[in-house]
């Protein structure tokens, strides 16, 4: 929480206009007030809620995804995704349409999500892939499903999904499992994790 050591009844008071602090009725209203907002000084923080996106609770997050028309806002998204959602959702507003938009939104369900458009894999034109780094977040269908849902909203109308691949990393190694999942069908995935150092 701010400080704010230079706001007192005493100061508030002395912003008060002179002509009006001779009017005894005005002076006492201005007194009350005076002493009301000094003593609820620790709210001014809960104002300035932007700077403190990584703060605040489930319910608020809600209700500023409401104001601030995050039409792919999803009520369930853990405590994280609400909040890299609601801070990446001006980007995304300003590029909807685009490769950046893609990463940017999905990047808030599975951080450093990338787009490989199809001349980087051989595919048809308008056509993109999902790489998703999958690492350190938990890969589900229900979690596939929603990266689907979004996709189909934050991606321009003539680009198609071709495909979404799930890399995972396991840890003290360099390897990679990736696990592709075609759009619009169901997820499976196996990770193998290498073991090391036996026999």
């Amino acid at each position: 929480m701010t400080e704010y050591p230079g706001l007192s009844e005493e100061t508030l008071l002395s912003l008060f206009p002179d002509a009006l602090s001779q009017d005894s009725s005005f002076f006492a209203l201005a007194k009350i007030t005076a002493a009301a907002l000094a003593v609820r000084l620790n709210e001014i923080d809960q104002t300035r809620f932007l700077p403190n996106i990584d703060h605040l609770d489930d319910t608020l997050l809600d209700i500023l995804a409401n104001d601030f028309k995050v039409d792919w806002w999803d009520p369930n998204y853990s405590l994280a995704e609400k909040r890299r959602t609601l801070k990446d959702s001006w980007r995304v507003h300003r590029h909807l349409g685009t490769k950046a938009a893609v990463e940017t939104a999905i990047s808030a369900i599975y951080p450093n999500t990338k787009v490989q458009e199809w001349f980087q894999y051989g595919g048809k034109p308008f056509h993109f892939k999902l790489l998703i780094d999958s690492t350190y977040e938990q890969v589900d269908p229900a979690k596939h499903l929603r990266v689907l849902e979004r996709v189909n909203y934050y991606k321009n109308l003539r680009s198609h999904l071709d495909s979404v691949e799930y890399t995972a990393v396991p840890k003290g190694t360099c390897s990679a499992f990736a696990a592709v999942a075609p759009a619009g069908f169901a997820l499976n995935i196996t990770v193998e994790v290498p073991v090391y150092g036996l026999g």
